[in-house]
C-alpha cells in the first residue's frame, strides 16, 4: 500500500512516500523550487517522491494532508467573536508564515485534490484524507519511535485551533489527552519575542535560541509573568502583553511589554546586553513551562518513554531541560519536527490509527531524499569546467584536507529530510581551530556573529567530549551537551559562548561514509570531533550536484567532495 502524504499552504511544503507504513522518502519543496520555507503546493516534490518510488501517481492508494481546514473556520469564528471589535484587525493580517490571508489559505487547502488532478490530468479528483495537525506531529514521533507505548507531546504556534496536544501513544493508536488552544501557545510567544528583537518570526526563531547564551538573568524573574501554569499540562499566556491574537502578525506585543522591557529592536540595529538578557529571559520561561508539561504528562500516563515533534521541538535547549529534568527514561525527539514531518505524520496516522496495521516500522535515517550516481555528478564538473580528481577513498583524502584547515563541501548518498544536515549535504571543517567560526559565519555563511556550529562527533566517542543529559545519544542534532571541560581549549570552534554544542552523534552503520571521514581525521588529529553545518549559503540547502557546485564557486571555502570527486580552486 502506497500513501502519499502532503503539506503545503502554511510553510515547509513537503511530500512524503510510505509503502506499507514505511518511509521510502521525504522532500521538501524548497530544496527544489529554491525558495526557504516554500509555503506552495509541493508539485516538484511529488514527483521526485513518485520517481524515487519507480511508480506513477496511479499506484497510490491513498492520499493524506496534514491539516483539517473546516475545523479551524469553527476555532476562528469562536476567536473572533471573543476578542471583537479588535479581532476584525486579523481579517488583514497574513497566515503565520506565509503571504496567504485565511480565506485564500482555507480555499487553496480544500482544493489540494484538485490541484493533484491538473498536474496529472487525472480523470477524476482524487480523495484526499485530512488529518488534524497536532495527530500528524504527534504520529510522525510515536509511529516510528521504537516504543510500544508512550507519553506524547507536540506543540508549535498552532495547528488548526490546537497549540499544544498532550496524547498517549499505544501499539496502532494515538489517544488525546488534552489540548491548549491559542492564542495561548509557546511557539507563538517565541515568534512575538523573534521579532521584538528585531528578526523574522516563524523561521528565526533558533537565532534567538542562540542569542540567549550571551545574556544575563535580568528580565528572567519578570518574564515569568508572561505565562500562567494552570497545572495539568494547560497554561495560559498573559494577554495583557500580546496583541497578536487580535493583530496577527502585523503586531506581536502591546504597548505594556514595550513600557516594560523598552523598545523593538529594528534588524539593523547593533546587539546590547539588553538583546541577549531578552532572549536568555525567553529561552529560560519556554523550558520552565516546557519541563512542567512534561512532568505532568508523566504524571497523568506514567509511560517511561516520551516522544515529543512541532517546531517547538527544534529547540535543542528546551530538549536538554526535558530530559534532565523529568522522570522519563526514554526520548525520542523527532528530528523533522516542523511542518514537512506532518507530511508523513498524517499518512503514519491514517496507516497505523486508521487502518489498524500493527506499529512495526523504527525511524533510524533521515537520509530520506534523493541520490546522485558518480555518472550524474562527473557529468556536472564538466559542465563546469572545473578541476577535479576521482579518489578511491573520498573519506581518507577530505579527512587531510579538513586537518590542513581547509572548509570543505561534503556531498555524499542520499539528501537529509528536515532542518539539519547531517552528513549528507554539509560543509565541514576542523573544530580545533579558534578563528573556524568567524570565517565560516563571516566568508561561507555569511551569518550573524552569535550563531554557533554544531559538532559531529563518533558515537563510541561522544562522551569523551560531552557531557550528554542522561548519556543520550544525539544522532540527528537534536540536543544539546556541555562540552568536556578539558576539552574546551581542544575544539574551540564547536563551544558555544556557554560551554555547550548541538551535538551530532554519528554511527557507523547509519552513516558509514561520514563516520570514516570523522575517523580517518582522528587518526591525523587525535580529535573524533570535526565542524557540521548545513550545505547552503542563506538559500535552502542544496539538493542537487548543479547547486553544489555553484555553491561552492561562489563562497570562500576550499574544496568540493562530491561523490568520490575531490574539486579543488
Amino acid at each position: 500500500m502506497y500513501i502519499l502524504g502532503l503539506t503545503c499552504y502554511a510553510h515547509e511544503s513537503t511530500c512524503s512516500l510510505i509503502k506499507d507504513g514505511k518511509i521510502i522518502c521525504v522532500i521538501e519543496e524548497e530544496r527544489l523550487n529554491r525558495e526557504k520555507h516554500t509555503w506552495r503546493y509541493p508539485k516538484l516534490a511529488i514527483q521526485e517522491c513518485l520517481d524515487i518510488g519507480s511508480i506513477t501517481i496511479d499506484d497510490i492508494d491513498h492520499i493524506t494532508y496534514f491539516w483539517k481546514p473546516w475545523k479551524e473556520i469553527t476555532g476562528n469564528i469562536y476567536h473572533m467573536l471573543r476578542y471583537f471589535p479588535a479581532s476584525l484587525n486579523l481579517l488583514r493580517s497574513e497566515s503565520g508564515g506565509n503571504s496567504l490571508l485565511f480565506v485564500r489559505r482555507f480555499i487553496m487547502m480544500m482544493n489540494v485534490g484538485k490541484k493533484i488532478k491538473e498536474q496529472f490530468n487525472l480523470k477524476r479528483k482524487p480523495k484526499i484524507i485530512f488529518v488534524e495537525h497536532h495527530l500528524a506531529h504527534a504520529a510522525s514521533a510515536f509511529f516510528v519511535s521504537p516504543y510500544s507505548d508512550a507519553a506524547i507531546l507536540t506543540f508549535d504556534g498552532r495547528g488548526e485551533s490546537t497549540s499544544t496536544m498532550l496524547s498517549y501513544g499505544q501499539n496502532n493508536t494515538i489517544t488525546k489527552i488534552k489540548e491548549v488552544k491559542v492564542p495561548h501557545s509557546l511557539g507563538h510567544l517565541y515568534s512575538a519575542i523573534t521579532d521584538y528583537l528585531g528578526f523574522k518570526s516563524f523561521y528565526d526563531e533558533w537565532k534567538v535560541m542562540g542569542l540567549s547564551a550571551y545574556g544575563k538573568d535580568t528580565y528572567v524573574d519578570d518574564f515569568k509573568d508572561l505565562i500562567v501554569y494552570l497545572g495539568s499540562g494547560e497554561y495560559i499566556l498573559n494577554l495583557k502583553y500580546f496583541k497578536f491574537h487580535t493583530h496577527g502578525t502585523t503586531l506581536w506585543m502591546s504597548d505594556y511589554f514595550y513600557e516594560k522591557f523598552g523598545p523593538k529592536r529594528a534588524y539593523t540595529d547593533e546587539y546590547t546586553q539588553h538583546t541577549y538578557d531578552i532572549a536568555l529571559a525567553l529561552q529560560k520561561l519556554i523550558e520552565n513551562i516546557g519541563v512542567k508539561i512534561a512532568n505532568d504528562l508523566y504524571s497523568i500516563t506514567k509511560s517511561k518513554n516520551l516522544c515529543v515533534a512541532g517546531g517547538v521541538a527544534l529547540n535543542v535547549l528546551l530538549n536538554k531541560s526535558l530530559v534532565s529534568k523529568t522522570p522519563f527514561e526514554n526520548y525520542f525527539f523527532q528530528p523533522i519536527s516542523n511542518d514537512a514531518g506532518p507530511s508523513f505524520g498524517s499518512s503514519l496516522y491514517y496507516y497505523y490509527h486508521t487502518l489498524k496495521h500493527n506499529k512495526r516500522f523504527d525511524f533510524n535515517s533521515v537520509y530520506l531524499g534523493t541520490e546522485y550516481s558518480n555518472n550524474d555528478i562527473e557529468s556536472v564538473l564538466n559542465d563546469f569546467s572545473l578541476n577535479y580528481k576521482k579518489t578511491k577513498n573520498i573519506s581518507k583524502v577530505t579527512a587531510k584536507y579538513i586537518a590542513e584547515g581547509k572548509i570543505v563541501g561534503w556531498f555524499q548518498g542520499r539528501m537529509e529530510a528536515g532542518p539539519r544536515a547531517l552528513g549528507n549535504r554539509s560543509i565541514v571543517s576542523d573544530s580545533r581551530s579558534k578563528h573556524m567560526k568567524d570565517r565560516l559565519n563571516e566568508r561561507v555563511k555569511r551569518r550573524e556573529f552569535f550563531r554557533p556550529f554544531a559538532p559531529s562527533v563518533l558515537e563510541e566517542k561522544v562522551f569523551e567530549y560531552f557531557d550528554m543529559p542522561k548519556n543520550q545519544l544525539s544522532p540527528y542534532m537534536m540536543l544539546v551537551g556541555d562540552v568536556v571541560k578539558d576539552k574546551r581549549d581542544i575544539i574551540p570552534a564547536v563551544t558555544h559562548a556557554d560551554n555547550t554544542a548541538r551535538v551530532h552523534t554519528v554511527s557507523k552503520e547509519v552513516n558509514p561514509k561520514y563516520w570514516e571521514l570523522i575517523s580517518e581525521f582522528e587518526k591525523l588529529t587525535g580529535v573524533a570531533v570535526i565542524i557540521n553545518t548545513s550545505f547552503n549559503e542563506n538559500e535552502p540547502i542544496v539538493h542537487t550536484p548543479k547547486q553544489a557546485v555553484e555553491c561552492f564557486l561562489r563562497t570562500d571555502f576550499d574544496v568540493l567532495s562530491i561523490g568520490d570527486y575531490i574539486v579543488t580552486k
